[in-house]
């Protein structure tokens, strides 16, 4: 059904309603904050470029690699929703190109999520067994293993949930993603990806984060006693918290209304979710590198002074 009112145009479909004007509003604010996002992104990459310590340190990996899959988010991904919000309309409008973009939006926002999820526990790992990364078969292991799982994984497993698992997709070219593909309406695949991809790295990050700051708070004063490991560790903790937050606060209502809608009411804020709640995970990209350039201002700061010097 599609209502004409003066300029506005709303397109209902299985009881969904998409705005053309509500989707311009949001891709006029999008739009600048991506640009605003961009030229951040490179001011911080150009920090990690001329800082040989930031680059080499391990604790900053995982930083540099989140920054790296946002910013390939933010340029790409989304990209192709401000592409789909100016026109109300997924061009091209085929299925194989509606499969792909799925693939590459969720692949690229799990790799996200996982690598949140394993920067909170690694953060446990530096502050409290550093030793353990001093030896290179550890540090293998425990480092680099986690990092290639992180981002190999999702890829594959939308890879094989989407074009190898067999289903018929009824893709809706009016709406953010043409809806959804067609494996979430199978109970074992939409269970899997939920559970593991979803709610296990998103509950693991307030979870070690919880762990990290009990620790802490219990051996604050043998800490503080060694008073270099104290300043490193407690910048550590602090880039954590403010990284974190930003996930929570973003990943949270969306996957509470999801599990809501699976098991009790399959209609709760269901149109808000459309609307708003589905974009809350684009603004973890857009606005994680102005989190790592506040947390990491001393570094930008001494390079800077460098920089003049």
């Amino acid at each position: 059904m599609i209502a004409n009112e003066s300029s506005n145009i709303s397109i209902t479909t299985n009881g969904y309603t998409t705005s053309f004007e509500g989707n311009r509003i949001k891709f006029s604010i999008l739009l600048p904050l991506q640009i605003c996002s961009i030229l951040c992104f490179l001011y911080v990459f150009l920090q990690f470029a001329y800082q040989k310590q930031l680059r080499q340190t391990i604790h900053y990996h995982v930083i540099l690699l989140l920054l790296i899959i946002s910013f390939i988010f933010v340029t790409t991904a989304l990209s192709l929703t401000l592409a789909y919000m100016y026109t109300s309309q997924v061009n091209p409008s085929t299925k194989i190109f509606c499969s792909l973009w799925n693939w590459y939006h969720y692949s690229l926002n799990i790799i996200n999520l996982f690598l949140m999820a394993f920067a909170s526990i690694e953060r446990n790992l530096f502050i409290f067994y550093p030793k353990l990364m001093n030896n290179k078969t550890t540090r293998f292991f425990l480092h680099y293993c986690p990092l290639i799982f992180c981002v190999i994984y999702p890829p594959l497993f939308y890879a094989a949930a989407i074009f190898i698992h067999k289903c018929v997709s009824y893709y809706d070219y009016t709406q953010l993603l043409c809806k959804w593909p067609c494996y979430f309406y199978n109970t074992n695949w939409s269970s899997i990806d939920l559970f593991l991809n979803n709610y296990t790295p998103l509950l693991s990050i307030p979870v070690f984060c919880i762990l990290l700051y009990g620790r802490v708070l219990i051996q604050k004063h043998t800490l503080k006693q060694q008073r270099f490991k104290w300043r490193r560790d407690k910048k550590l903790i602090l880039q954590l918290w403010a990284i974190s937050n930003l996930y929570l606060l973003m990943w949270m209502p969306v996957q509470l209304a999801g599990l809501i809608n699976i098991y009790w009411l399959p209609t709760f804020l269901l149109q808000a979710q459309i609307d708003y709640m589905y974009l809350f995970p684009y603004l973890i990209h857009i606005l994680y590198p102005f989190i790592v350039l506040l947390s990491f201002h001393n570094e930008m700061l001494k390079f800077k002074r460098v920089a003049i010097r």
